[in-house]
């Protein structure tokens, strides 16, 4: 009979996300963690095989996360395509403000092995897909790739305190979105 586990997972993916969130992702080492929750370094090879996989932990948090929160994103009656994904891009923008740091392990995570796993992954992804499918013509997979790249961008851009120029950060969401959301539901 094998030995109880000292760390549950919730307490093991809520430390890996305490650290990436107040030291960096470079911060989250198999020592750091290990140290956080109280157990021996290599212990936690026995849930991973490395540092990526701690990764892969709490991106897979993070996308459970914010599927369950444009889940449960209040919609109107009659929302449309683009109604969809507007709310879609407030629900990733309040996410990554809360969590900037994890939520780059959305997007763009240090290797394949540190990114979502494609079942965490997937639940993400799909609604994204359909709702891009029922607003843009054609291919929804260059409109997808265009819609993420552009709220990810802005995110980190926000994140890191990057607009220097004046002006209203949120009516500069707004105004990007719109254009954007124009574009993508011009018929060709």
């Amino acid at each position: 009979m094998p030995a109880p586990q000292r760390v549950s997972q919730e307490e093991l993916v809520a430390a890996i996300r305490r650290i990436a969130e107040d030291d960096g992702i470079d911060a989250v080492t198999m020592s750091s963690v290990a140290s956080a929750v109280g157990v021996r370094t290599p212990s936690l090879y026995k849930r991973v095989a490395d540092r990526h996989g701690l990764l892969r932990l709490a991106a897979d948090d993070a996308a459970r996360e914010l599927v369950a929160e444009l889940s449960g994103a209040p919609h109107t009656e009659g929302e449309d395509a683009a109604g969809r994904l507007r709310r879609m891009a407030y629900a990733l923008r309040a996410f990554a403000a809360r969590a900037p740091r994890v939520s780059g392990l959305l997007f763009a995570a240090p290797s394949a092995a540190a990114a979502p796993s494609p079942e965490a992954g997937e639940p993400l992804l799909r609604p994204l897909l359909e709702a891009v499918s029922a607003a843009a013509p054609g291919d929804p997979l260059p409109a997808a790739r265009t819609f993420t790249a552009w709220i990810y961008g802005f995110c980190t851009m926000e994140q890191a305190g990057a607009f220097r120029l004046g002006g209203d950060v949120d009516a500069a969401f707004e105004y990007g979105l719109d254009v954007l959301l124009g574009a993508m539901t011009r018929p060709a």
